[in-house]
């Protein structure tokens, strides 16, 4: 009977840190009013991250997408996960995380930007971190313009309309080949192929393939390694890819 209630204890303890984690992913990416692939690939990244999210991947979904329609503030949903739920590595990891989907099309908005000024406190987090972190990733996004309306909006969209249409097709050229990559792309073959498995083998090799897949490329086993930055961020895009190809399997063969 102890047993039961501390087991029970436990499950709720666990489902309420999934619930504010995926929905702090999911506030961020719909903060600029929509949800694209980029910034749903980058939340794939808690999977990564943290392998009990893993352990109950349906339930994290299903959070996140009920979670992009919530009326939470985002500031809110931090501190109650810094204050109830989280240690304070949870809190750094979700903070990089949020960072990630803010800059997931290699574009850093307004409204992002302020996003994770205001997020350092809830999460517990000295206010410097948003500096550190906003240096380390300079190289990987530029700035957008600001879409507010300003006091001279009318002369302004003017301007920036005349300035739109004398762009010219190189200039766009240019502008394309500075887009990050699109998103692995999740066919069946393709999943086989990055897991290093066959359409034939067996459910029991799949799933060996992917626990060795996941181990190898865990960012955690890095850092214990002692591997450099760029290594662990390398190895979080590719669990990402991953987790995909393996959801992609599970579905096809209805594991």
């Amino acid at each position: 009977m102890k047993n039961d209630s501390i087991s029970k204890r436990i499950k709720h303890r666990e489902d309420m840190f999934l619930r504010r984690l995926f929905s702090l992913l999911a506030r961020m990416a719909k903060i600029d009013g929509k949800v694209d692939a980029w910034e749903a690939h980058a939340a794939e990244g808690a999977f990564a991250r943290f392998p009990r999210a893993m352990a109950r991947r349906k339930f994290c979904v299903a959070v996140f997408n009920s979670a992009k329609n919530g009326r939470t503030p985002l500031v809110k949903l931090a501190a109650e996960f810094e204050k109830e739920w989280a240690t304070p590595e949870d809190c750094l990891a979700v903070y990089e995380l949020l960072w990630d989907i803010a800059c997931a099309k290699g574009i850093l908005k307004p409204v992002h930007k302020e996003a994770l000024k205001k997020l350092c406190a809830p999460l517990g987090l000295p206010p410097n971190y948003f500096t550190f972190f906003y240096r380390r990733r300079s190289t990987t996004f530029r700035e957008a313009e600001d879409d507010e309306p300003r006091s001279d909006g009318g002369a302004q969209k003017n301007r920036k309309s005349s300035q739109r249409r004398k762009k010219s097709e190189e200039g766009a050229r240019s502008e394309q080949r500075r887009q990050p990559p699109p998103p692995p792309k999740n066919s069946f073959q393709e999943a086989y192929e990055l897991l290093g498995c066959r359409s034939s083998d067996p459910n029991d090799v799949l799933r060996r393939t992917y626990r060795e897949a996941a181990k190898r490329h865990h960012p955690d086993m890095l850092r214990a390694r002692g591997c450099s930055d760029r290594q662990v961020a390398e190895a979080c895009e590719m669990m990402s890819r991953i987790n995909a190809a393996w959801e992609v399997i599970c579905d096809e063969r209805k594991l």
